[in-house]
């Protein structure tokens, strides 16, 4: 009778560690400059970001899901989708003008959403 009920109890536990560990960087932000951006060969509207932070951040406003997708080691790790194509032409607006400008541009993502929020402050306030 004990055995039984102890092997539901460890897994219990189990999965509370997971929600707990799932939930403390499900709000985690991060904040990165941008230091480029180019046209991705062959892509009417779609363009490489450059951060620091990941290998490759591609600005997607040609497919059918606009949005923004961070990747390291060839792999996704995360992925901002946008509802429509204003809204990433906004992006892609923001960060020309500021390369164009010589502002500095801050990205900050919030993990385990879909929120992005850019900004002209430095790069030593962009930590």
């Amino acid at each position: 009778m004990y055995q039984q009920s102890g092997v539901p109890m460890k897994k219990m536990i189990i999965l509370i560690g997971l929600v707990f560990t799932f939930s403390a960087t499900a709000g985690s932000i991060q904040r990165m400059t941008v230091t480029d951006m180019a046209p991705v060969e062959d892509m009417y509207a779609s363009f490489e970001i450059v951060t620091p932070k990941y290998d490759k951040v591609i600005l997607d406003c040609q497919s059918f899901i606009n949005g923004m997708n961070f990747y390291k080691n060839k792999k996704i790790v995360h992925a901002i989708r946008m509802v429509d194509y204003d809204t990433c032409s906004n992006v892609y607006d923001f960060i020309d003008q500021s390369l164009k400008q010589k502002k500095a541009i801050c990205m900050e993502i919030e993990e385990g959403s879909s929120s992005l929020n850019l900004s002209n402050d430095e790069a030593s306030e962009c930590q």
